[in-house]
C-alpha cells in the first residue's frame, strides 16, 4: 500500500477549500421524546435536539463548530440553543454525550464528508442498549444503522434563517434599504457576500430556488408597518406535509419553534454574541425612528433594555452567551440626536465587556454594523534545553504572538509573528533550542521554525491532504518533527519530517470505532507516546519506538469528564500528561514503560483554564493556564508536585 504521504511535496502556502453544503437545522422542530420511549428511543431524540442546537451555534458563528476540547466547554457553548438542558445527556448511560475534540473550531468547510465525522456520541454502552453516535451531517447512528430520518422541513428553514440575517447584513450596509429581489438571481448576487454558499438558496424539499418578495425591491427598513409580517423569501412549494417555511422582514422564520410553552416565540436569530448586538442595534435604530430621532438612555442596562425591547421578539440578545454578562452601553450617546453624530460609524453603542472564550471582542457602532476584533489567548508551551519556556499566543483571526519565558517562569519578551498564520495545532522545541509550530487550517499544515532568540527562520507547507487534518507535533533527540494527523474515518497516521522540515516516511494506526487520538509527544531517545481516547471516556497510552511500533501500552479509566488536554516527555523518558475538566485538573507520570509513578489533582478555579503541561532538562512541569479576561499563567512544580513558583502574563 502507498504510504499517506508518499507523493506529497512541500508546495506554497494556501488551503484549499472544499466547500460543503452543510444542513443547520432550525431549533425545536424535533420534539423530546415523550414519556415511555424506550432508552434508546429517547436517545435519539435527545442527539436530535443536541445537533440542532450545535448547528445553530455554527450558524451565528461563522460556520465555525463549537468548542470540543472539553464537556464542560461544549455544553457552555451550546447551551444558549438548548431549551431543554437534559438533551446534553444520554438516557441510555445517564452521562453526558461526548463531543469529539479534532473538530472543535473547525468550520464546516473542512470537512470533505461530513456524513463520516463524528460530532458526539455515548461514551459507552449499557446493558443490551444500542450505542448512539451523531455525525456532522445531523444524521443519527446506533451501532452502526442510521436512526431517524431527516426532516426537510428544518433544513429548509434553517437555510431561509441565512437568507433572513444576510438580508439584514445587507440593509446595514444599504441605507437601510432592501436589494433587488425581483428574481432569485437578483437576490443572490446581492445577498451572497453575507451568505456562507450558493447553497443556502436553494430549498432541500425539491431543488428550486427560494422565491423572494420582489415588492420588497429598493424599500426601506422604515417604510414597513410590521416586518415581522412582511414576507421576505418562502419555499417555493410545500413539503408532502403541505408545510411550507417562511422568512420574514426582520429575520425570523415560521415554522421555527414548536415549544408548547412558548408558541409565540418565532426563533429569531441573533442569540449568539455579534448577532445579538446586531439585533440590539435594529432595536435601537426602531426607537429613534420613533422618538423625534433622538437615541434612549444608555446610563443603565435596565433603561436601554427597558427602551429597546418592545422592538425585539427575544430578550436574551441583551446577554453575551459566551461570557454570561450583559453588554456594555456607551453612556455618552443618552439621547443625543441622530443629526449631531459626525461620524455614526467609528461612534461604539453597545460592547462586549470581556473577551469571549475564542478571544473576539464585538462592538455594536452607531451606524448598526458590528465590528469584531480579536484578542490572543495562550494556548500552547514547549520548554528549551535551557529550561526556558516558549509560549505561543493564537488570535481567532489566524494571528500569532508569543512569549519567552525564563527558567523560573518570568516573562523575557514578547513580539507577534507579523503575519496572519491560522490556528496554531501545537510547538515542541528541539535540543538544539529551535522551535516547531504546526499550524493546521482544514486538510493543510504549516511548520514554522523559530531560532532560539525567536525569530522566524523557515516556513513549510505542506498538503492538501483529503480528509487528514494535523493536530500535534514532537521533537525528539533527534531534531526531527513528528506529526501527528487525524482522518475522517477515525485513523491517524504520525508522519516524521527531516531537520529541514521535509517529509520522510509514515505510519498508519486504525483505532477501534469512536476511538480518537488526541496527542503526541517524542522523547529524548526519539521513542514516541500516543495519546488516544475511548468512547467509554478511557484514556489510553502508548509507547511507540522511534520507527512508530507499539511498544507499550496502558490506559486510566473515565474520571468525571477530565479529559486528557496535553502530553509531554521528560528527559528521563517519563511521561506527563494533563488532564483537566470542570471539576479541576490532574498532573499523571509515567514511565517510559507506562507504569503509573505519581498523580498530582489541581482544584478547579474560577476563570482559569488549564492548556497545557511541558517539562524542561530539570524535569521540572510547566503548566500553562488561561484566563477569561486574557491572561496566561505559568506554573512551575518539581518531581514530588510541589509548588515553586507562579506568575501571571497579562493580555497580549
Amino acid at each position: 500500500m502507498e504510504k499517506l504521504f508518499r507523493n506529497a511535496s512541500v508546495i506554497a502556502a494556501g488551503a484549499i477549500v472544499v466547500a460543503i453544503l452543510a444542513p443547520v437545522l432550525a431549533k425545536g422542530l424535533t420534539p423530546a421524546p415523550a414519556l415511555g420511549f424506550a432508552p434508546d428511543d429517547a436517545s435519539v431524540g435527545n442527539s436530535r435536539l443536541l445537533i440542532d442546537a450545535v448547528f445553530q451555534y455554527v450558524q451565528d458563528n461563522d460556520e465555525n463548530l463549537p468548542p470540543t476540547d472539553t464537556v464542560a466547554h461544549f455544553q457552555f457553548a451550546v447551551s444558549p440553543y438548548l431549551e431543554n438542558k437534559s438533551a446534553f445527556t444520554s438516557p441510555v448511560t445517564h452521562l453526558a454525550y461526548q463531543p469529539n475534540p479534532a473538530i472543535g473550531g473547525h468550520s464546516l468547510a473542512e470537512f470533505a464528508s461530513p456524513n463520516k465525522t463524528v460530532v458526539f456520541q455515548d461514551v459507552k454502552t449499557s446493558g443490551t442498549a444500542k450505542f448512539t453516535v451523531t455525525f456532522l451531517d445531523s444524521h443519527i447512528e446506533q451501532n452502526g444503522q442510521i436512526a431517524g430520518v431527516f426532516n426537510p422541513v428544518q433544513v429548509s428553514a434553517s437555510r431561509l434563517k441565512q437568507i433572513g440575517l444576510a438580508t439584514l447584513q445587507y440593509v446595514q450596509d444599504n441605507d437601510e434599504s432592501f436589494p433587488l429581489l425581483d428574481t432569485p438571481a437578483h437576490a443572490q448576487k446581492a445577498l451572497m457576500p453575507y451568505a456562507k454558499s450558493l447553497g443556502v438558496f436553494y430549498s432541500p424539499i425539491n431543488g428550486e430556488a427560494y422565491q423572494f418578495n420582489s415588492n420588497l425591491s429598493y424599500a426601506t427598513l422604515a417604510s414597513l408597518a410590521d416586518p415581522s409580517t412582511t414576507v421576505l423569501a418562502q419555499d417555493p412549494t410545500a413539503n408532502a406535509d403541505g408545510i411550507r417555511a417562511i422568512v420574514y422582514a426582520d429575520g425570523h422564520v415560521t415554522p421555527a419553534n414548536n415549544n408548547p410553552d412558548n408558541p409565540d416565540n418565532p426563533g429569531k436569530l441573533g442569540v449568539q454574541d455579534a448577532g445579538n448586538l446586531k439585533f440590539i442595534g435594529l432595536g435601537i435604530y426602531q426607537y429613534v425612528q420613533d422618538n423625534d430621532e433622538l437615541f434612549p438612555n444608555f446610563r443603565s442596562e435596565a433603561a436601554i433594555e427597558a427602551a429597546v425591547n418592545p422592538y425585539l421578539h427575544n430578550t436574551s440578545v441583551f446577554v453575551s452567551p459566551s461570557t454570561g454578562l450583559n453588554y456594555a452601553y456607551n453612556t455618552n450617546m443618552s439621547g443625543i440626536a441622530l443629526a449631531q453624530i459626525d461620524s455614526p460609524s467609528e461612534l461604539w453603542m453597545a460592547r462586549d465587556r470581556t473577551a469571549n472564550s475564542d478571544g473576539s471582542v464585538n462592538t455594536l457602532y452607531a451606524d448598526g454594523h458590528v465590528r469584531t476584533r480579536y484578542a490572543f489567548i495562550a494556548q500552547h508551551i514547549s520548554v528549551g534545553p535551557n529550561n526556558e519556556t516558549r509560549l505561543v499566543w493564537n488570535r481567532g483571526d489566524g494571528m500569532v504572538a508569543f512569549s519567552l519565558v525564563s527558567s523560573v517562569g518570568a516573562e523575557l519578551s514578547r513580539g507577534q509573528l507579523g503575519q496572519s498564520a491560522g490556528t496554531v495545532k501545537g510547538i515542541s522545541t528541539s535540543p538544539t533550542g529551535y522551535t516547531s509550530i504546526l499550524i493546521g487550517n482544514g486538510n493543510t499544515a504549516s511548520i514554522w521554525t523559530l531560532n532560539p532568540s525567536f525569530y522566524l527562520t523557515q516556513k513549510t507547507d505542506y498538503g492538501p491532504y483529503a480528509g487528514w487534518g494535523a493536530i500535534s507535533v514532537g521533537i525528539g533527540g533527534n531534531n526531527q518533527p513528528r506529526l501527528l494527523w487525524n482522518r475522517y474515518d477515525k485513523s491517524s497516521a504520525i508522519w516524521q519530517a527531516s531537520v529541514a522540515n521535509d517529509y520522510i516516511s509514515d505510519k498508519r494506526y486504525a483505532l477501534a470505532s469512536g476511538d480518537i487520538a488526541t496527542g503526541l509527544a517524542v522523547a529524548p531517545d526519539n521513542s514516541q507516546r500516543l495519546v488516544w481516547t475511548r468512547p467509554n471516556g478511557e484514556v489510553r497510552f502508548w509507547t511507540l519506538s522511534a520507527a512508530g511500533d507499539i511498544l507499550s501500552q496502558s490506559g486510566v479509566p473515565p474520571y468525571h469528564d477530565w479529559k486528557a488536554k496535553s502530553v509531554t516527555v521528560g528527559p528521563n523518558g517519563n511521561t506527563w500528561v494533563l488532564f483537566a475538566g470542570t471539576g479541576g485538573s490532574s498532573l499523571m507520570t509515567m514511565s517510559p514503560t507506562q507504569q503509573r509513578l505519581n498523580k498530582i489533582d489541581f482544584p478547579a478555579e474560577t476563570g482559569w483554564t488549564p492548556q497545557e503541561v511541558g517539562v524542561g532538562a530539570d524535569a521540572y512541569a510547566r503548566i500553562l493556564a488561561t484566563n477569561v479576561d486574557g491572561r496566561g499563567r505559568l506554573r512551575i512544580y518539581n518531581t514530588a508536585g510541589a509548588l515553586l513558583s507562579s506568575h501571571e502574563f497579562a493580555p497580549f
